[in-house]
């Protein structure tokens, strides 16, 4: 299947970069076998600012610096309006298991990646953004009044990563879950569009994972409506966690505090206070990247976006 990357968009030389890839549907994507190939991460080009994937085995078109969460100790919080289709109840405990499902996953010899992901609760803000001279969160919400990226209709879930462009460092990330345009649907029963499939998808994005080549991972980038394959990760996305955080030393004194300071309030809502320097971010969307079909990917200055889904994945770019 072809692969879309979202671009990178940035402001100056020490600006930050948005990469979005749309998670869609695609028909019967997943029906076919396909020899497992690679995982890979979500990666930058610093030449040419550009997103791409970093594969293992290595790809003829890898490049750059691939993107991760400089500390093994991040946040989460989850719009506090959650969705006409889904409780706020029920989103917290779909995401709890999604983040587990990775962080908890076997790296051999009953070994887990060193990553700590932690639920700070819910918040007010709705809006995807990075701040730089204000309070942020790692924002999960739902669009139920309107999708408001292009293909909506293909399109489950977006999601934005902020990082640098020098070092791949992830500062943000958000996720969109498109409950405008998808029926979206709990338990074994009647499935129409998995939720747990799609966050999990999702969160493989969150932690830097690009789409994978094997159809049979959960970081592949189509997913088939009606199933619920995507919730527990093959063997190729175990390789691919494992390798961003390899199993070390528990983590001590773990602070998730968001880069900037936690804020359960947007950007406008807050009180002003000194800018404190950084990287800015401004999203974009296109290229070849990562999803599952769902919805969007989406990296800001330095943070990605990145969807499974059905079929397709689409993408734009644009400065902010």
């Amino acid at each position: 299947m072809p692969r879309n990357s979202p671009a990178l968009a940035a402001r100056s030389a020490r600006a930050a970069a948005v990469l979005a890839a749309a998670f869609a549907i695609g028909a019967a994507a997943l029906a076919r076998p396909s020899p497992a190939l690679a995982y890979c991460r979500t990666s930058v080009c610093p030449e040419t600012k550009s997103t791409a994937a970093v594969c293992a085995p290595a790809q003829p078109n890898d490049c750059g610096i691939p993107l991760a969460w400089p500390s093994p100790c991040v946040s989460y919080s989850i719009q506090e309006d959650a969705s006409d289709q889904v409780s706020l109840a029920e989103t917290e405990a779909i995401f709890e298991q999604a983040f587990a499902t990775w962080t908890q996953t076997d790296c051999g010899g009953g070994q887990t990646p060193r990553m700590e992901v932690v639920y700070l609760g819910p918040i007010a803000c709705d809006a995807h953004e990075y701040n730089q001279g204000k309070g942020n969160a790692n924002i999960i919400t739902f669009r139920d009044g309107d999708w408001p990226y292009a293909g909506g209709g293909n399109t489950l879930a977006l999601t934005t990563v902020t990082y640098n462009l020098k070092t791949g460092d992830i500062y943000d990330a958000d996720m969109e879950i498109n409950s405008s345009d998808v029926k979206l649907s709990l338990g074994d029963d009647e499935v129409s569009f998995d939720l747990l499939s799609i966050a999990t998808h999702e969160v493989g994005h969150f932690l830097g994972l690009s789409h994978s080549t094997d159809v049979s991972a959960t970081m592949f980038a189509d997913y088939r409506p009606e199933t619920t394959m995507l919730r527990d990760l093959d063997e190729d996305d175990r390789d691919g966690i494992c390798a961003v955080y390899p199993p070390g030393e528990p983590v001590e004194d773990c602070d998730p505090t968001p880069r900037h300071g936690f804020s359960a309030l947007c950007a406008a809502d807050q009180p002003d206070r000194e800018e404190d320097g950084g990287c800015a971010a401004a999203p974009s969307r296109g290229g070849r990247g990562a999803g599952l079909g769902l919805a969007a990917l989406a990296l800001v200055g330095a943070a990605v976006r990145a969807r499974r889904g059905a079929a397709a994945r689409a993408g734009r770019e644009r400065r902010r």
